[in-house]
């Protein structure tokens, strides 16, 4: 299974740290999983869950990331 996005494609962001959901987005226009980092809230920092869902190829992705601030 691909996991490809595409800038038309509808994209489901839910994010949690320490099990508690703290976003959730619906993003498109963007390329990858770098561009959909970029959207998140600025003020989520430490360690992520992001659960993605991509509504228009169907497929779900877990991604565990650590949010740092911009400087």
């Amino acid at each position: 299974m691909t996991t490809s996005i595409l800038p038309s494609d509808i994209i489901c962001a839910t994010l949690r740290q320490r099990g508690v959901e703290v976003a959730s987005l619906q993003i498109s226009g963007v390329n990858s999983l770098a561009e959909i980092l970029r959207r998140i809230p600025a003020a989520l920092r430490g360690l992520t869950t992001i659960d993605l869902r991509n509504r228009s190829q169907g497929w779900q992705q877990r991604r565990t990331v650590m949010l740092r601030p911009v400087a």
